[in-house]
């Protein structure tokens, strides 16, 4: 549990690289910009790998569970998610996703 904890503060890391006119978009995103949101699991994946030497252990104790809180965080049982699907969607980033739907 302590692993999902420290690792759910980078859920949203990606978003850094979403250009700000998409990201704070007043109103509904074209397909082409939800494509782009939905590319930030992808883009905090590769930031992670990237800053992994940089990261204090004591504050990240699982690289393999924030990678995957990351990825997984927005996919869905039901299919509606992205960018992974059903079972193929760890525990961890359910568990997330739970309680991230919880605390907004």
């Amino acid at each position: 549990m302590n692993h999902i904890v420290h690792s759910s503060i980078l859920h949203d890391i990606g978003k850094a690289e979403i250009p700000e006119g998409i990201l704070y978009k007043p109103g509904p995103l074209s397909p082409y910009e939800r494509k782009i949101i939905e590319m930030h699991p992808l883009m905090g994946s590769d930031i992670l790998n990237k800053i992994s030497r940089e990261i204090n252990n004591d504050v990240i104790s699982s690289l393999e569970v924030a990678e995957n809180i990351l990825l997984h965080h927005h996919g869905k049982w039901d299919g509606t998610g992205y960018p992974q699907k059903g079972e193929d969607i760890p525990l961890e980033a359910r568990i997330f996703a739970i309680v991230d739907v919880l605390m907004h």
